[in-house]
């Protein structure tokens, strides 16, 4: 029996992970690396084995490792490079003993010195197969329904398109590759492009009142003003047939995502 383990399993990315590994491959086999008490003892209860550890100790990741022959290497949510390539490489050292890894990089990996450093690492390691994950549609809905209360939905894009993806397509797919027979590849998992009039319209069918895109600066469009900054320099909206690959079906667009959050609450 091929022993499975994710990392990160109590976040969005990791924890629909876990749940689309559990539709693949044996509960018994698949293990889950989380940081607290709770978190452990929410995943046991769904026939999980659950481990605890940090990325930043790496000898409790050594122990955490022992026995798993592939890693679902959710990458660190820190927002600082060193920190985040620091933990990185007590991650890569601490499994030596894997036989496969598959690590959750990011778009644009190549401009992203921990990311970069990390693919690298990897590759000198070798048995390791690279997601460069599109960004997320979620939190970009998420703000846009918020904004479609008065009616207006912020954009600093210029209208032009973002080929992002949903949580639950990457998390799918990250599960389908690392319980397949390892490969080593590098994969640039991005969804089908869409653009802010094109949402407006869709959340205006979906709410039943009229919702409009209006444009502003980055700044004005909070966290996400890098990425709408991005978007509007035509860099976000190049599409990629790797998700759909790997799924073996059409990744959810903007419009199942916004369905889905309006239906949700």
């Amino acid at each position: 029996m091929t022993h499975i383990l994710i990392t990160g399993a109590s976040g969005r990315l990791g924890g629909a992970a876990v749940r689309s590994l559990l539709a693949l491959h044996p509960a018994g086999s698949v293990h889950a690396l989380v940081r607290t008490p709770g978190a452990a003892a929410r995943l046991r209860r769904t026939g999980v084995d659950a481990r605890l550890a940090d990325y930043a100790d790496p000898a409790a990741l050594a122990a955490a490792f022992r026995g798993i022959d592939r890693l679902l290497f959710i990458s660190s949510p820190t927002l600082d490079p060193e920190q985040r390539l620091r933990q990185h490489r007590d991650v890569i050292a601490a499994s030596r003993s894997i036989e496969h890894i598959v690590y959750t990089s990011v778009h644009g990996a190549d401009h992203d010195p921990a990311h970069a450093a990390t693919e690298a690492a990897l590759r000198e390691r070798g048995g390791a197969t690279i997601l460069r994950n599109g960004f997320y549609t979620d939190p970009f809905v998420t703000t846009a329904l918020q904004h479609a209360r008065n009616g207006v939905i912020l954009s600093a894009t210029a209208s032009r398109p973002l080929a992002t993806a949903s949580i639950a397509d990457l998390a799918e797919a990250a599960a389908r590759v690392v319980a397949a027979p390892p490969v080593q590849a590098l994969w640039e998992l991005r969804g089908p492009a869409w653009t802010y009039p094109a949402l407006a319209a869709i959340l205006s069918g979906l709410l039943g009142r009229p919702v409009e895109s209006g444009e502003v600066t980055p700044d004005a469009v909070g966290p996400l003003g890098p990425l709408h900054a991005a978007a509007a320099a035509g860099v976000l909206g190049h599409e990629t047939d790797d998700l759909r690959r790997l799924l073996g079906r059409e990744p959810r667009g903007v419009a199942s995502v916004a369905a889905a959050a309006v239906h949700s609450g």
